[in-house]
């Protein structure tokens, strides 16, 4: 997929962080901290948080957007 194809598919900026939501779930989050596997989703924080210890997880969180402030949906 390239970039022209990957902004048409979405609509909005909250169809695109959507997307990579199912995607994370997919493969599953894993906290850094403890290496649990069971993560309450924070919608407001658009992140994962970790049920044993509460260190959070965002949806950049090991993506090439991982320090980035631009949106998803450029």
């Amino acid at each position: 997929m390239n970039i022209f194809s990957f902004t048409a598919e979405f609509d909005s900026e909250a169809s695109c962080r959507n997307h990579f939501k199912e995607e994370r779930d997919k493969i599953g989050v894993i906290c850094k901290r403890c290496l649990c596997k069971e993560h309450f989703w924070i919608k407001s924080q658009w992140s994962h948080e970790c049920k044993q210890y509460s260190s959070r997880t965002s949806l950049r969180s090991g993506t090439i957007m991982q320090s980035s402030n631009l949106p998803f949906l450029i």
